[in-house]
C-alpha cells in the first residue's frame, strides 16, 4: 500500500481492528487451503463489521480499492461461498476451536452452556432453496399473538459463563432438505457437540421452556451432565418424595407449586432498559421424578414478590442446599446472554435475517461469519484497553451522559464508522474526485 495512504489510515485504529481480527479467527484461517481464501475471509469480517450486514455487495463496499474495484471484490466474495475446496462445517469448525481457546484463557469452574432454537424471517423467500414455514413472536401481528411466516429455522450452543459468550454447536437449516431430521435431533446434537469439545469440564446445559422435554432429560443425563431448564408443561403428572412417609406419592406438578414451602428470600438486582432494580425473590424446591423412571429431579420455585410473577426451574442438580438454589437460578439467568446475542446478530446489530444468497450451504457460510463477527465485537469489548474501547464508542455516537448504556451497539457502529471511513480515504486517494469537472471554460 503507498506510504501516503499509510500515513492516512495511521489516524485510525483499522491495523488495531484488523490484527484483533486476525488473531482471534486463526484457528479459521489455519485450516482454510490456501493464502487467497484466508484474505477473502478477513475481508469478509471487516466487510460485515463495516456494513453491519451479511449482504455481499455490502460487504464488498467496505474494501479497499487498492485491489480491484467493488464489483470484482464482490465476485471474489460470490466465489468463496461456493468454493468446493472447503464447506460451511469448516467455518463451524472453527468457530467450536476458538471457543476452546476461549475456555482455556478464562478456566471457568464449570460451564454454563444455553441451548436455544431460533426462527430467521425471510418473508419474500417463497422460491429460495429450502425456505420453510416459521413460527415468529417478533414482531407480533397487531393483536400480540406469534405468526407464521417464511424463513429458516436455527440452532446454537453458547457458553454464557466466560467474558466472551462463544459457540459450541450452530446450525442453520431447513425443514426441507434432505439432511434434515428434526429440530430436537439438532438439540441432541448440541448437547452431545459441547461434550465432546470439554471432555474435562463439567457442563451444565441451561434452556427456556422448550427444552421442558423428557426426552431432553433422559439426554443430558446419558452424557452425564447437568441441566437447567424452564417449567413448560405444569400440568404434568410427577411423583414426589414424601419424607415423612419415605415414599414416592403421584401429584399434579401444579398443584405442587401452588403449595411450596419457602425455604430462603433474597434480594436480586435486574436490570432493564438500562435501569437497575431489586425485586425481592422467595425460593422453594422439592424432589420429584418422571412416573415410570427412576431418575431423580428437582423444582425450584422462584417468586418474584415485587412483580407478582414466578419462574418455575427443573434440574437433575440436587438443590441440598440455599446455596446451590441460589446457584442453579443465577445460572439459569445467564441464559439472557444468548437472546441479547441473537437480538444483536438479528435486528440492528447485523442484521443476519438480510442474507440475499439463494441456497442453504452458502446461508450457513454468512451465518457462521455473522456468528465469527459478532464475537470480535464482544472480545474488542473486553481485550482492548477502557479508553480505546470509550474512544470507539465515542465515534459510534456515545453521548456520555450518565443514561448512556455502554452495549455493543456504541461499539459496533464506532468500528463501522473506522471501518468505513478509511475505506472511503483510500477511494478517494486512488481515484480523486474531478474537481476539475465543475470549472468553467
Amino acid at each position: 500500500m503507498n506510504i501516503a495512504l499509510q500515513s492516512i489510515f495511521a489516524k485510525f485504529p483499522i491495523r488495531q481492528i484488523q490484527a484483533t481480527l486476525q488473531e482471534h479467527i486463526m484457528p479459521l484461517t489455519s485450516i482454510l487451503p490456501d493464502k487467497r481464501l484466508r484474505r477473502i475471509a478477513e475481508l469478509i469480517l471487516l466487510g460485515i463489521l463495516g456494513g453491519q450486514a451479511p449482504v455481499i455487495t455490502e460487504i464488498a463496499r467496505q474494501s479497499t480499492k487498492d485491489k480491484g474495484e467493488t464489483w470484482a471484490v464482490a465476485k471474489s466474495i460470490y466465489r468463496w461461498m461456493e468454493n468446493e475446496r472447503f464447506d460451511s462445517g469448516v467455518l463451524f469448525d472453527s468457530l467450536y476451536r476458538i471457543g476452546q481457546q476461549v475456555v482455556a484463557m478464562e478456566q471457568p469452574e464449570y460451564l454454563v452452556v444455553a441451548v436455544d432454537p431460533v426462527n430467521f424471517e425471510k418473508p419474500y423467500a417463497k422460491v429460495v432453496e429450502g425456505v420453510s414455514v416459521v413460527h415468529k413472536a417478533t414482531p407480533p401481528v397487531l393483536n400480540g399473538k406469534a405468526r407464521l411466516t417464511h424463513g429458516y429455522p436455527a440452532i446454537t450452543a453458547t457458553i454464557v459463563n466466560t467474558k466472551v459468550a462463544v459457540t459450541s454447536y450452530a446450525n442453520w437449516f431447513s425443514y426441507k432438505t434432505k439432511d434434515f431430521v428434526s429440530q430436537n435431533k439438532e438439540i441432541e446434537q448440541a448437547f452431545e457437540q459441547t461434550c465432546r469439545l470439554y471432555p474435562d469440564y463439567q457442563v451444565r446445559f441451561v434452556g427456556d421452556s422448550g427444552l421442558d422435554d423428557q426426552k431432553m432429560f433422559a439426554q443430558v443425563g446419558d452424557l452425564q451432565e447437568e441441566f437447567v431448564f424452564r417449567v413448560c408443561h405444569l400440568e404434568r403428572i410427577v411423583e414426589v418424595y414424601n419424607e415423612r412417609l419415605q415414599r414416592w406419592e403421584t401429584e399434579k406438578l401444579q398443584d405442587l407449586v401452588n403449595c411450596v414451602p419457602y425455604q430462603a428470600t433474597f434480594e436480586i438486582l435486574f436490570t432493564h432498559a438500562g435501569k437497575g432494580r431489586l425485586d425481592t425473590i422467595q425460593f422453594g424446591w422439592f424432589k420429584i421424578r418422571i412416573p415410570d423412571t427412576e431418575r431423580e429431579l428437582w423444582i425450584l420455585v422462584a417468586d418474584d414478590q415485587t412483580l407478582n410473577r414466578q419462574l418455575v426451574l427443573i434440574t437433575n442438580l440436587p438443590l441440598t442446599s440455599t446455596q446451590v438454589a441460589q446457584e442453579v437460578y443465577n445460572d439459569w439467568r445467564l441464559r439472557t446472554r444468548i437472546e441479547h446475542g441473537y437480538r444483536f446478530d438479528q435486528e440492528q446489530g447485523l442484521d443476519v435475517e438480510d442474507v440475499r444468497v439463494h441456497t442453504v450451504e452458502k446461508m450457513r457460510r454468512l451465518f457462521a461469519m455473522v456468528l465469527l463477527a459478532a464475537q470480535i465485537v464482544f472480545v474488542i469489548s473486553v481485550r482492548w484497553p477502557p479508553k480505546a474501547v470509550l474512544w470507539i464508542r465515542q465515534l459510534g455516537g456515545k453521548l456520555n451522559n450518565p443514561s448512556d448504556r455502554d452495549g455493543p451497539y456504541w461499539l459496533l457502529h464506532g468500528l463501522a464508522a473506522v471501518i468505513t471511513t478509511c475505506m472511503s480515504l483510500s477511494f478517494a486517494f486512488l481515484h480523486p474526485f474531478p474537481f476539475q469537472e465543475f470549472s468553467c471554460g
